[in-house]
């Protein structure tokens, strides 16, 4: 830390890193020393490969727990960033190449990329695809499925116990794989609108995604445009945060005033003093359970089939109860945020 000008902070995990990779080795008494030349480091290489543009907390923990799981089995894992260069899908490959210059067991892509499968198949590494998927994609080893919709049965269960019939679908372009309208259409049931958001990421992606929640319903309640006999549903959790937030600072409250559900991350909020009625992925699990069929994969030559990962509804308290939210409805006192202004006569002569 001395030497390089930096914090404890910063040069402890960077010696952790170190020990998790094989190089150092910490020993009690003595301190953290490296590791001799004829030490067994690790039974093989594993690539975790993800597009720059989807660096997200939930990647991070879907990365951390596969790093760890193999780490223990023996595994160097290597994280390698491929940075999107142009129009039509068009990739840099350069750092995802040096990444590889040494010899790689296992690739684990995160997500649907062709343009990634299909540069793996020209260099001929084995490659394990992870996301909305029907298939195995051509060349690859085998493919994790993660499916989307599979809150969606328990998600329209809640909708019929609490008497919801209209859905408002809040989503940003990054984030529309979470939206529930193309799965709702399918029932005639529900009646469901989907808003999709403008984000302002001059100052980062999540304070963005926060700050457009917060605008819309902002707008919404100003210009009385707020349905409140819907279910507002917010496929991201950032987006719920500032929409929250926005809610609070009208003083309409939750499930008494309006009903709201929204997709979270396991660990990672948002956060009310009430139990949100969500749709929850957790990405440690879901990194465990790719880690598991990476090992399948290098023990055995196989890659397992019909993996599927996915969200959970978790019913909370946010959609609340049919017939008390009508009582509340009629006698809330939170109305006023939303009913016209008008002028006093006496003080100027005019409504």
């Amino acid at each position: 830390a001395r030497i390089l000008g930096v914090s404890r902070i910063v040069a402890a995990p960077a010696l952790k890193r170190l020990a998790d990779e094989g190089c150092v080795l910490a020993r009690p008494r003595i301190g953290t020393v490296v590791r001799d030349r004829g030490e067994r480091q690790w039974r093989g290489h594993v690539a975790f490969v993800f597009l720059d543009a989807d660096v997200s907390p939930f990647q991070t923990l879907f990365y951390e727990a596969l790093r760890v799981r193999l780490n223990r089995a023996g595994y160097l894992v290597t994280r390698a960033g491929v940075e999107a260069a142009g129009p039509r899908g068009a990739c840099d490959f350069s750092l995802l190449d040096a990444a590889l210059s040494r010899f790689v067991d296992l690739a684990v892509a995160l997500f649907d990329y062709p343009s990634v499968f299909g540069h793996f198949a020209r260099r001929g590494i084995p490659f394990a695809a992870i996301g909305p998927l029907d298939a195995r994609p051509t060349g690859a080893v085998g493919f994790t499925r993660f499916d989307y919709r599979a809150a969606i049965p328990d998600f329209l269960a809640a909708c019929r116990a609490t008497g919801v019939t209209k859905v408002i679908d809040y989503c940003w372009k990054g984030a529309s794989r979470h939206s529930v309208e193309t799965a709702l259409e399918s029932t005639s049931e529900i009646d469901v609108r989907k808003v999709i958001l403008k984000t302002d990421f001059s100052h980062g992606l999540g304070l963005g995604v926060e700050a457009a929640g917060y605008d819309c319903i902002r707008r919404m309640v100003a210009s009385r445009r707020l349905d409140r006999e819907a279910l507002h549903f917010f496929g991201d959790d950032y987006l719920a945060r500032g929409a929250f937030l926005a809610l609070a600072h009208a003083g309409l409250r939750i499930p008494e005033d309006i009903r709201v559900a929204t997709w979270a991350n396991t660990g990672l909020g948002p956060y009310l003093p009430l139990d949100i009625s969500r749709m929850e992925m957790d990405p440690a699990a879901a990194g465990g359970v790719v880690a598991d069929a990476a090992l399948e994969f290098l023990s055995t030559g196989k890659y397992p089939e019909r993996i599927v990962i996915g969200p959970k509804w978790h019913g909370g308290e946010t959609m609340g109860n049919a017939t008390q939210f009508v009582k509340n409805r009629v006698a809330s006192t939170a109305d006023n945020a939303l009913q016209p202004r008008t002028r006093n006569s006496k003080s100027n002569g005019r409504n």
